[in-house]
């Protein structure tokens, strides 16, 4: 509840400023065109010092802009001093179940998905982190190294659609939030283990090279 006050404020604060400043700038133009418009025309003065404006401070208006003023000035500088109030990151997930919500402690998804990344033969070494801070979005940072020998890349987009379908398996953001893998290829670690047949051979492209000899010789029978 703090969180959504305090983003609610600071989304005021920030339509209140540009409000005022708009209207600062309109007020700046029209008293620029013609300084009648807010003040007094004071033919002496612009006589003597050219093109002048005279503003009333004792009336209403002009005291509740400067009351408005002193309070947005004040409001300003506490959200400065305050600065950006973050959540720190939550000890677990909101998961949806059919029968209900279910807390899913943020430990217990870092280290599912380390056991599901680290299950493919390619992947040597793996460390997962997750951020829930912000608002409407879980962040999940994946930290790899790969065997020697093998395409980090085809990695990568094997060990997210792991990381993906694991998450998945143990949590559904009940508030909606939505949930984003960011891997970071760390460097090569280590060999292949004894699942090494299971990591799948690089896509093989045919390119045509030319004629291969020898060539066959024409089959029998054919026209002389």
């Amino acid at each position: 509840m703090a969180s959504i006050r305090h983003r609610v404020a600071s989304r005021m604060l920030l339509v209140a400023n540009l409000s005022v400043a708009s209207a600062s700038a309109a007020a700046v133009v029209a008293a620029f065109v013609r300084p009648a418009f807010f003040g007094v025309d004071f033919e002496p003065a612009n006589a003597a010092f050219g093109r002048v404006l005279l503003v009333r401070l004792d009336t209403g208006v002009a005291w509740g802009l400067f009351l408005g003023g002193a309070v947005l000035l004040a409001w300003n500088l506490l959200w400065l001093v305050r600065g950006d109030e973050r959540l720190p990151p939550g000890n677990w997930v909101v998961s949806d179940t059919p029968s209900g919500l279910v807390r899913v402690a943020r430990e217990a998804l870092e280290n599912g998905l380390r056991l599901a990344g680290e299950a493919l033969p390619e992947i040597t070494r793996l460390r997962v982190q997750i951020d829930t801070s912000a608002q409407k979005r879980i962040l999940v940072t994946a930290q790899f190294q790969c065997a020697e020998g093998t395409s980090n890349l085809s990695a990568s987009q094997r060990l997210r659609q792991v990381m993906v379908d694991r998450f998945g398996e143990m949590a559904r953001p009940a508030d909606g939030s939505r949930v984003e893998f960011d891997l970071e290829f760390q460097g090569f670690a280590g060999r292949l283990g004894k699942k090494a047949g299971d990591v799948p051979p690089p896509a093989e492209t045919d390119h045509f090279t030319g004629p291969k000899y020898p060539i066959d010789d024409e089959p029998s029978g054919g026209s002389s």
